[in-house]
């Protein structure tokens, strides 16, 4: 079960606003950290026949990435989500990119029985860490895809300082979440069934993974938790121009804002 559920996706993606495809030539600090993960699937798929395969974002609500998954590299792709506010964000995102792509609203657990065995790769972006067992969601997920296919997820890293700081200032979004590190997330993959090619953390941080979804605007609280998210925000954008240029900032299980698996299906 989505320790979520349903009715808080459909109300997150209701009160949020429209946001543009993924744009890897925006060379600004706003869009680095989208930037830093073109750059990792710029390698994971260095060498791959792209323009032949098939694609599938789990979880694909109000996605930004499918428009570039078929700009960049030719998939051909579509997405899976049980939120129909969601799926609905999606579709008005890759009409505005002018790219084609089935959008299916279902439970990942309950998929149509024809996108089984039906990708080539499957990426997913903060999915499986809502659910309680973890191995299952990851079985379910790889269920879809095809025998060599390759599965690529990526989760917030609850376990280090910014599940400590998502905690403090509002911890039930925290308790949505499963916390877990790189050895839970690779252990699982293997649990699955699937072969880990790597499993490491991913940037040296992030402090806007946190946020204050659900807290009352009235709360007292509030206005100084923004505040402090605000200060450690621009915290974050100064170590964005020094990272990859210093030893010391290197991606960790302390620091780092994100954790990334990548597995293929024997």
């Amino acid at each position: 079960m989505d320790k979520a559920g349903k009715n808080y996706w459909n109300d997150s993606w209701a009160m949020g606003n429209l946001p543009h495809a993924m744009n890897p030539a925006d060379t600004s600090l706003d869009n680095f950290v989208n930037r830093s993960f073109h750059s990792f699937f710029v390698d994971l798929f260095d060498g791959l026949p792209t323009r032949s395969l098939r694609l599938l974002e789990v979880g694909c609500a109000n996605s930004v990435w499918l428009p570039y998954f078929a700009n960049e590299y030719g998939f051909e792709v579509s997405g899976l989500d049980y939120s129909p506010i969601g799926c609905q964000m999606t579709t008005h995102i890759l009409n505005s990119s002018a790219v084609k792509a089935q959008i299916v609203c279902a439970d990942l657990f309950t998929p149509p029985q024809t996108m089984l065995k039906s990708y080539d790769v499957i990426v997913s972006f903060g999915v499986v860490e809502h659910f309680e067992d973890t191995s299952a969601c990851i079985r379910a997920i790889s269920a879809l895809l095809k025998p060599g296919g390759i599965l690529v997820t990526s989760v917030p890293n609850m376990v280090g300082w910014i599940g400590a700081l998502q905690r403090f200032v509002n911890e039930p979004i925290y308790n949505i979440h499963k916390p877990i590190d790189s050895v839970i997330l690779s252990d699982s993959h293997s649990a699955a069934g699937l072969v880990v090619a790597k499993c490491q953390y991913f940037m040296f941080t992030n402090f806007g993974v946190a946020n204050l979804a659900g807290v009352s605007t009235n709360n007292p609280v509030y206005l100084a938790s923004r505040i402090f998210l605000a200060i450690l925000a621009r915290i974050s954008r100064a170590i964005w121009i020094l990272e990859g240029k210093a030893a010391l900032f290197r991606p960790n299980k302390l620091t780092s804002p994100y954790v990334i698996c990548v597995a293929r299906k024997p």
